[in-house]
């Protein structure tokens, strides 16, 4: 709250400036996320691992994916450049282990979320390069685990949500405007990320009672009939997106 309360601060103090411009925008932006989880990644590792004979192209972990983002709000190109912007981001990335019988396990990690992000840095002519303070909420996670073949009824299956959480970026925006479009490319790297303590859960009434609800972080033991952590919730990492937003003038 106290970084907002500086940001509104300066925004006030920016109108004074004759020469600035105010404008609302609309954008598309397609974005790409690299996920730094050790739970995704021991899963990878151990499902390999017990598989290994009988695979023919092995698990790479969800290490990246691709999304859109959509996004409204205000931005003020001074010499004391300021945007706020709100809209939604989603992420997919995929996973899979290919048999040598043809059968393959699938993964598939959805992230969707709404934010609220906040720019401000300097502009000179029609470059701008701002400093981003993005905050996310409503953000949940859904792993979709499916397998091709005879066992197409395995227990791994199911869909399995993450609670809903919140997450924060920082990062550098870069942009050029070109009334009507402004172009920004923007590199955030989360700083907190909510739901460390909750897992990946496919909640069905009948997923509960095989005792098989929780998605495993370890396949090894998952198989072997050991006790297990599920996927944390807290899954995020580095994002880099390209935005190209419709800029109508609000001011002269």
């Amino acid at each position: 709250m106290k970084g907002i309360f500086i940001m509104l601060l300066i925004f006030t103090v920016c109108k004074s400036q004759l020469w600035a411009q105010h404008y609302i925008t609309l954008g598309l932006g397609f974005s790409g996320a690299f996920y730094d989880s050790e739970d995704l990644s021991r899963f990878k590792e151990t499902y390999n691992l017990v598989n290994k004979q009988s695979l023919s192209i092995f698990m790479q972990g969800i290490g990246e994916a691709v999304g859109l983002r959509w996004e409204f709000g205000y931005r003020y190109l001074g010499r004391l450049g300021i945007a706020v912007l709100v809209g939604t981001q989603n992420y997919i990335g995929k996973d899979v282990a290919q048999y040598r019988n043809g059968e393959a396990r699938n993964l598939e990690l959805e992230m969707n979320s709404l934010y609220v992000e906040f720019e401000i840095g300097r502009t000179h002519k029609i470059l701008f390069v701002n400093g981003i303070f993005t905050f996310f909420f409503n953000r949940t996670l859904i792993l979709e685990s499916t397998y091709s073949g005879l066992m197409s009824e395995s227990p791994l299956n199911g869909t399995y949500i993450g609670d809903t959480s919140v997450s924060t970026d920082m990062g550098i925006a870069i942009g050029i405007l070109k009334e009507p479009i402004i172009i920004t490319g923007k590199i955030t790297y989360p700083i907190f990320t909510r739901g460390g303590s909750t897992v990946l859960q496919d909640k069905r009434i009948e997923k509960v009672k095989n005792g098989t609800a929780i998605f495993p972080n370890d396949y090894w033991d998952y198989t072997y009939g050991k006790t297990y952590d599920g996927i944390a919730s807290d899954i995020d990492g580095l994002k880099i997106l390209v935005t190209v937003a419709y800029a109508i003038p609000l001011k002269k």
